[in-house]
């Protein structure tokens, strides 16, 4: 009999060990959310020395890729189109003119670039 009753007692212990503790106060089971709205990242740079970055290295571009003896490169036409946490994309479109063989032929390129303080990456 000894053995039941000390049977009946633990198990009446460890069931009720959970369910005796105080319950959580109103303020302890709410969670509060706040809708706030959170702002654009700005990037590293500003969009005119990305500007700035981007028509520089356009133009080596175009330097770069041209084998005659003249040529003409006109300004660029710019436009920031998106800003990153970690950079600007920037849309350059700049013509040129060149002459091989006493003929002038006019080009335009266009492409935009990833610009940040470290790199610049040509995205088409």
């Amino acid at each position: 009999m000894k053995s039941v009753t000390r049977v009946l007692v633990l198990a009446v212990v460890l069931l009720s060990t959970g369910c005796l503790g105080v319950p959580p106060t109103a303020e302890q089971t709410q969670t509060t959310t706040s809708a706030t709205a959170t702002p654009t990242p700005a990037a590293p740079i500003s969009d005119e020395e990305a500007i700035e970055r981007a028509t520089t290295y356009h133009e080596a571009q175009i330097r770069d890729n041209i084998d005659d003896d003249e040529y003409d490169v006109g300004r660029p036409t710019t436009q920031v189109t998106n800003r990153a946490e970690n950079g600007v994309y920037v849309e350059v479109e700049q013509g040129y003119s060149r002459t091989s063989d006493g003929v002038r032929v006019n080009h335009l390129t266009e492409s935009k670039y990833f610009v940040n303080e470290t790199t610049i990456r040509q995205i088409y």
